[in-house]
C-alpha cells in the first residue's frame, strides 16, 4: 500500500503530463479573456487570485488540475479501501481508476471538474469515516464549484439518520450540519448577490469528442449494468450490505442524472461500488479467493478497453485540437493586432474561449464583419488572414472579412 499507491499516482502523472499542452476551449471560458478572470466559482475565484498574484492563469489551472487529479486517485484508494476493507482490492480499484481515459484527459485541462472531484471524494471519504463536519465542509466546498454538489447534503443526512440509534441526538447533528452547509454557501451567494453575478457556479464540461464520449459512454454503462446485478443479487441474498452504503448509491444517482460535466465525478465511486459487490457475491460462494479473481478479470478488461480503445481515441482527438489551437492561436493573435476592440467578431462556439482569451477581443457565434471559419469560400466576404499550417490534411481555420 505504501508503495504501490504512490507509484500508481507517479504513473498516473507521468501519463498525464505528455498532454500538458492541451487545453480545451471551457478552461478558455472559465479564465475568461479581455484581461479579466471571472469569479463565478471557487475554482475561479482560486486561479483569480493566483493570477493578482502575477502567476499564470492558464499555468496555475493546469497544474491545480494535474495535482487535484492525483490527490482524487488517492481519495479512490482510500474509499475502496473502506468499502471492501482489504488493501489490495483497494489498490486494484485505485488502479481501475488512475487509467480511466478522461481522467488522463483532465489532468492537464485546468478544469474546474478536477476541483469539483477532489471535494466530492473527500466527501464520500469523510461520511464513511464518520467524520461529519469535515464531510460537510468539503460538500459546501463542492457546491461553490458546481452546484448539483448541494447533493451531497441529504446524502450527508441520510447517513447520519441510518447511522443513529437516538434519533434525538441525530436531529440535533442533522440541525448541525445543515448550519455549517449555510455557513459555507452564504457568504458566497452574498457576494456574488452584490457583485451582480449568478448566485449558482455552473461547471464547465470540458468537451472531450465524439468518439471519446461515446466509448466513455459504453464504459459507464457496463459499470451500471454491474452494479444493477449486483445490487439485484444483494437484495435477494443479503440486504443488510446493501444498506450500509445506501448514501453512496444515493449520490453515484444524484451525480449521475446531474449533466456530463457531473457524470466523471461519480465514476470512482462506482468503481469502488463494484469492487465491493464483487466482494459481497464472492462470499456467498465456496470458491477461494473468487473475489481477487473476479476484482483482476474486472481491472484488466477496464485495462485494456481503456489502453487499447478509449485512450487511442484521446490521442487522436488531442492531437487534432492541438493542431487547430495553434493555428486558432495565431488568429487571435492577428485579429489582436489588426482588428478593432468594438469590431464585431464571430468564430463557431466551440472556439469562443480561446481566440477571447488571446485575442482580447469579444467573441461570438453566428455573423459579424469578422469571421473566423474553416469553410472554404465564404460568399460575400474575403479572405483576410490565413495562418500558415504543416499539416494539410485537416481543414484549416482563416479570417474573413465582410466586402
Amino acid at each position: 500500500m505504501r508503495v504501490g499507491v504512490p507509484l500508481l499516482i507517479l504513473v498516473y502523472y507521468a501519463t498525464a503530463t505528455q498532454q500538458f499542452e492541451y487545453t480545451p476551449d471551457s478552461t478558455f471560458a472559465t479564465l475568461g479573456g479581455l484581461n479579466r478572470v471571472p469569479i463565478d466559482s471557487l475554482w475561479t475565484a482560486l486561479v483569480a487570485l493566483m493570477a493578482r498574484l502575477g502567476a499564470d492563469a492558464v499555468l496555475t489551472a493546469k497544474v491545480f488540475s494535474l495535482v487535484l487529479c492525483s490527490a482524487s486517485i488517492l481519495l479512490s484508494f482510500l474509499i475502496a479501501n473502506e468499502m471492501v476493507r482489504d488493501p489490495l482490492l483497494a489498490l486494484v480499484a485505485a488502479l481501475a481508476v488512475a487509467y480511466q481515459a478522461w481522467l488522463i484527459q483532465l489532468g492537464p485541462a485546468g478544469s474546474g471538474e478536477a476541483l469539483a472531484l477532489a471535494l466530492t471524494l473527500g466527501t464520500i471519504f469523510f461520511l464513511l469515516r464518520n467524520d461529519y463536519l469535515l464531510a460537510v465542509l468539503c460538500a459546501g466546498l463542492a457546491s461553490l464549484v458546481a452546484w448539483q454538489a448541494a447533493g451531497l447534503l441529504p446524502v450527508l443526512l441520510l447517513d447520519v439518520f441510518l447511522n443513529s440509534i437516538d434519533k434525538t441526538r441525530s436531529a440535533k447533528i442533522i440541525i448541525s450540519l445543515v448550519l455549517v452547509f449555510a455557513a459555507v454557501v452564504l457568504p458566497w451567494g452574498l457576494y456574488c448577490l452584490y457583485r451582480g453575478e449568478a448566485i449558482l457556479p455552473t461547471l464547465e464540461h470540458i468537451g472531450r469528442g465524439g468518439a471519446v464520449s461515446l466509448h466513455f459512454s459504453f464504459e459507464i454503462l457496463l459499470l451500471m449494468g454491474t452494479m444493477f446485478v449486483g445490487v439485484v443479487f444483494l437484495m435477494l441474498r443479503d440486504r443488510l450490505a446493501l444498506t450500509v452504503f445506501l448514501p453512496v448509491l444515493l449520490w453515484i444517482a444524484i451525480a449521475s442524472f446531474s449533466g456530463r460535466a457531473m457524470l466523471p465525478l461519480a465514476v470512482p465511486l462506482m468503481i469502488a461500488y463494484v469492487f465491493f459487490l464483487l466482494q459481497r457475491i464472492a462470499r456467498s460462494y465456496p470458491v477461494r479467493h473468487l473475489g481477487y479473481i473476479l476484482a483482476l478479470v474486472l481491472g484488466t478488461l477496464g485495462l485494456a478497453y481503456n489502453q487499447l480503445v478509449v485512450f487511442p481515441a484521446v490521442r487522436s482527438s488531442t492531437n487534432i485540437a492541438l493542431t487547430e489551437q495553434d493555428e486558432l492561436k495565431d488568429i487571435a493573435r492577428w485579429l489582436r493586432t489588426n482588428i478593432e476592440h468594438d469590431q464585431p467578431i464571430a468564430a463557431p462556439r466551440q472556439f469562443e474561449g480561446l481566440l477571447t482569451f488571446y485575442s482580447e477581443r469579444q467573441i461570438r457565434d453566428g455573423r459579424a464583419p469578422v469571421v473566423v471559419t474553416n469553410a472554404a469560400i465564404l460568399p460575400g466576404y474575403h479572405l483576410a488572414y490565413s495562418p500558415p499550417s504543416l499539416d494539410s490534411s485537416l481543414s484549416h481555420y482563416r479570417v474573413w472579412r465582410k466586402e
